[in-house]
């Protein structure tokens, strides 16, 4: 019997350890050059998802395109970008949900026109864009309206930011939508004005997290929260206003940031001081029923109906799912 009893709590402790290491992987995260997702770097290196117990694998990738198609085909568990572009693929039909509005866009994405044009006298010429790009499409769009024209005056040309970068150098593209750095090097060396950025038409532009759903089911709550309390410890350092760049720096991963490293200190420090992260409290009323998230979907929702992008206009609840950054932002108080 003490034979039979000593089997069964093997045997017990073996499904324990295995319960336990189920869902031990590492979280997989995507990420782009978008300064406004330096808080996954400044998390990484201050140690505070170990601090908390969550592995994390950060996964870079160059343009948002190639994130998007990872995130719907399962390969990312979890994503960064422009809040509109996670809209724009779940009206494709890809398999996410929205978790987290974590800033506000104020200025590094911005419109460029090569020197001496203007826009109210351009029509019928190609308008460069990022690929799949709803955020940029949603911004340009706002723009042009308010200077008497339409997309549909444009001829739209996607691509990725290096080969948007190249081909407005060129001169193949009269008007381009970039994120920085893309848009920080064409505008130092390439003869460009800005017609307008992110920060002309404050909270038109918004980022965050989506996730896929099969990741959302089989991850435990309790690592998401974790997640983003990391990211929201990270958050808190940049909002004091107290890091040194040589330490900020120190934190970026040298590669995926290597564009806002070549321009230097100043338009580095200067495009992290154009987001605008929220306090939790902000955060918090942002995710609520009706409050600023669901706003802001159901507004990109009307214009990619209103612009031929989508056939329907679903509820903008049910692209959302942001239990967990809520959560963990009440965990942070």
């Amino acid at each position: 019997m003490p034979q039979l009893i000593g089997c069964c709590r093997a045997a017990m402790l073996g499904l324990l350890l295995l319960g336990t290491t189920a869902h031990a992987a590492a979280l997989r995260v995507g990420y782009l050059p978008n300064i406004g997702f330096a808080p996954l770097d400044i998390a990484e290196s201050k140690g505070y998802w170990k601090e908390l117990g969550v592995q994390v694998q950060l996964v870079p990738f160059a343009d948002s395109h190639s994130q998007m198609k990872a995130l719907a085909e399962g390969n990312i568990d979890v994503a960064g970008d422009l809040t509109a572009n996670f809209v724009g693929w779940a009206m494709e039909g890809a398999p996410i949900k929205l978790t987290a509005e974590t800033h506000t866009s104020n200025g590094s994405v911005k419109i460029l026109l090569k020197s001496g044009l203007e826009v109210t006298r351009l029509n019928g010429q190609a308008l460069g864009v990022g690929e799949k790009q709803v955020g940029q499409l949603f911004l340009v769009s706002r723009y042009l309206s308010a200077n008497g024209r339409q997309l549909s005056d444009f001829k739209i040309q996607e691509s990725t930011p290096e080969k948007l970068t190249a081909n407005f150098g060129k001169g193949q593209l009269p008007i381009v939508v970039l994120p920085d750095p893309q848009a920080l090097f064409i505008y130092r060396t390439a003869g460009a004005v800005i017609g307008a950025d992110s920060a002309t038409y404050p909270g038109l532009v918004t980022e965050g997290f989506a996730a896929n759903n099969k990741s959302l089911v089989s991850i435990p709550d309790e690592q998401w929260i974790r997640f983003y309390r990391g990211w929201i410890k990270a958050v808190a350092v940049l909002r004091g206003g107290n890091m040194k760049w040589s330490e900020f720096r120190g934190g970026l991963d040298s590669v995926v940031y290597q564009g806002f490293l070549v321009e230097g200190e100043a338009s580095t420090m200067g495009a992290l001081a154009s987001i605008k992260f929220p306090n939790n409290a902000e955060a918090l009323k942002r995710h609520g029923n009706l409050g600023g998230l669901e706003y802001h979907v159901r507004a990109v929702l009307r214009f990619m109906r209103e612009a031929g992008l989508s056939k329907t206009e679903p509820e903008a609840r049910s692209l959302i799912q942001s239990t967990a950054f809520e959560r963990a932002l009440a965990a942070s108080k």
